[in-house]
Order: C-alpha cells, then structure tokens, then sequence
C-alpha cells in the first residue's frame, strides 16, 4: 500500500530539492572560480617571469652602453 504524503511532506521536499540545487551551482560556480584563480595565478607568474627578464635586459644593455660610451 503506498503512503499519502502530505502537502506540507511535498512543500518541505520541494524546498529541499530547490536547496539542493542552489548549493549544487554555487558548488559548480565555486569550482569554476578555482579553476579561473588557478589559471590567473599561473598568469601572473609569467609575467613576474618575463618582467624579471626584461629587467636583466635593460639592466645589461644599460650597462654595455655606459662601458662603450
């Protein structure tokens, strides 16, 4: 014999089910800003990689100039 659920059982499992997809895209939108921090962060270190080496450079050619001038 199946059980009668209640009105008040089906607006409490409705609102569970809405919950649980909220909390299911904030996790996806959580994860997704991982991803986009992980990539910027890897980003960023390029470019303190490059800006280090065209540091050097000039530094050099500065340098090389004031030593042929």
């Amino acid at each position: 014999m199946t059980r009668h659920i209640s009105d008040s059982e089906r607006l409490t499992l409705a609102m569970l089910n809405k919950k649980e997809t909220e909390l299911k895209q904030a996790q996806e939108e959580i994860d997704q800003l991982k991803r986009q921090l992980k990539a910027m962060s890897g980003y960023i270190t390029e470019l303190k990689d490059s800006n280090k080496l065209l540091a050097s450079q000039v530094n050099f050619l500065i340098h090389k100039q004031t030593t042929h001038a």
